[in-house]
């Protein structure tokens, strides 16, 4: 199976991945233009973009890239750093082995999933504009299989208006998505809480609910109610879709500058009690070997 066809695999399963892109490259380089990697969450990689001093700064921000949702261009070389240019960011090529690439991230990442609980004309509206809006439609009407699929991720939305609304509102109770709306009126609403208190639901599983779901637009038609629903479950998308990046557990190899992935990294010497990392053999022993001589001079003079 070869890369575009694991990529599409991988889509089909909803399965988020980064596609590594070679677009440019100067000589002496060993992956070309057209050169493709998939890169997994957990950093696994399928595929050939560069080896050495390359692979671990295109995991590390093919990780970031998944976090953010947002595709970046990678330049890795000793020239001067393309730091104007937005979409673009730039790293020092000081490796022994020379050369220049830019590489294209792009992550994909599975559709936010909008579920909608119930049948009425702004259940409908509201799933007609989740379709419109990218994200990922699930109803069922029967109320069987909801709680099933509803995951922290999900945005819900219990548009039963009168239409078995007490089972529509126990078939998500109890569960934490990103966001939960129920669409009544403040008196329904205070029913249908008591309902449920009394099958077991707890006030912080109330909590958790969005009473009446939409932001204020003066909605009066079915239509603008779920135009305001819709437009309020978008707020919350985008106000969570730039995640704080969690701090990297990266070092400096003190011999070329490059950066190394200290859960990764396979070359280390340790000196006064303190690790030192590497990004190949080579730093390594270049750093190791005054260590050496210098030990091998003091056990001689102490001699």
């Amino acid at each position: 199976m070869n890369i575009d066809d694991q990529c599409n695999d991988l889509r089909a399963r909803e399965e988020p991945f980064v596609l590594a892109t070679v677009v440019a490259y100067k000589s002496p380089q060993s992956a070309k233009p057209g050169s493709k990697a998939i890169i997994k969450p957990d950093g696994s990689m399928i595929g050939w973009i560069g080896g050495g001093c390359v692979q671990p700064i295109v995991l590390r921000e093919a990780k970031q890239a998944l976090q953010t949702g947002s595709p970046k261009l990678l330049t890795i070389s000793p020239d001067e750093p393309r730091d104007d240019w937005k979409g673009v960011q730039s790293f020092r090529m000081t490796c022994e082995g020379g050369g220049s690439l830019e590489i294209y991230l792009e992550p994909f990442l599975p559709k936010p999933q909008l579920v909608v609980v119930g049948t009425s004309p702004v259940a409908e509206i509201v799933a007609q504009l989740g379709t419109l809006l990218d994200f990922k439609v699930v109803t069922d009407s029967d109320f069987s299989s909801i709680r099933d699929r509803i995951n922290e991720s999900s945005y819900v939305v219990v548009a039963t208006m009168g239409n078995r609304d007490e089972e529509g509102l126990l078939a998500v109770i109890g569960t934490r998505p990103k966001y939960l709306g129920l669409v009544a009126s403040k008196k329904k609403s205070e029913a249908l809480f008591e309902y449920v208190r009394e099958t077991g639901a707890s006030d912080e599983d109330i909590a958790v609910i969005t009473c009446p779901a939409g932001i204020e637009i003066g909605s009066e038609t079915l239509p603008e109610i779920a135009l305001s629903v819709m437009a309020e479950i978008v707020r919350v998308r985008r106000a969570s879709g730039e995640p704080q990046l969690a701090v990297e557990n990266v070092a400096t190899d003190p011999i070329c500058g490059m950066t190394v992935d200290i859960e990764r990294a396979r070359y280390t010497s340790v000196v006064d009690g303190q690790t030192i990392y590497f990004c190949c053999l080579r730093c390594k022993e270049t750093f190791d070997r005054p260590q050496i001589t210098q030990i091998t001079q003091i056990g001689r003079t102490s001699v």
